[in-house]
């Protein structure tokens, strides 16, 4: 395997363990600034930062795979966690019901966010190659914000919507208090994704340096 391709491996290892943190550690809750928010948004957003370093250097298709992956290895996870949730608990353990409380799914909220994943991130994709395609090849700044700033609302909305819209349990706002929620928290990520403009040129200057392969001669 050579260089290109090992790092290619290794961002989609970093990939499928920030989407794997994000339904397993990532669903706690914090308070920041008055804002509720789920501990998922420190890497999260970071997923978009790694999709856009992958289709300026690898190519749409190669994008569309490691989102898929992604969400592949999200069902096994969830696979797995039922699986070890329904086998016999040892007399002696004492954790079955943190155990359960942890790794046992909220469907909704999982649905949500699986939903949400998937449509915003094949968008990302598609707009990162829409604006590279306009621009032919150049303002890599202007596709890696303009593609992520857009796919990050549509993330937002939507696994706010399916998780937090008309669901008591959880939930107890009106229709403002949950639009003021997904503004707050899509605000946040506007902001980290600004902040890592810098880090996708690095991005792709690494991998060109390491490989010798031009972002520009990549469709």
């Amino acid at each position: 395997m050579n260089r290109y391709e090992q790092l290619y491996a290794g961002f989609v290892a970093v990939f499928v363990t920030f989407v794997v943190l994000t339904n397993t550690v990532g669903v706690k809750l914090f308070t920041a600034f008055g804002t509720v928010l789920p501990v998922s948004i420190i890497w999260f957003p970071l997923t978009f930062l790694i999709t856009d370093i992958v289709s300026e250097m690898y190519g749409a298709r190669r994008a569309r795979f490691l989102v898929i992956m992604g969400f592949c290895m999200s069902l096994l996870l969830l696979a797995f966690s039922l699986i070890g949730i329904r086998l016999p608990v040892a007399e002696f353990y004492p954790l079955q019901e943190d155990y359960t409380n942890i790794f046992g799914p909220i469907w909704r909220l999982l649905f949500g966010s699986m939903a949400a994943y998937l449509l915003a991130q094949l968008i990302d994709v598609r707009l990162f190659h829409f604006w590279k395609k306009l621009t032919k090849g150049k303002h890599l700044w202007l596709r890696n914000n303009a593609s992520t700033m857009i796919s990050q609302f549509i993330d937002t909305f939507t696994v706010n919507m399916i998780f937090l819209y008309k669901n008591t349990t959880v939930f107890t706002g009106d229709f403002g208090d949950l639009m003021n929620i997904i503004l707050a928290v899509y605000v946040l990520k506007v902001v980290i994704a600004a902040f890592d403009t810098p880090l996708c040129y690095l991005g792709v200057w690494f991998v060109e340096r390491a490989t010798g392969v031009k972002g520009e001669d990549i469709s």
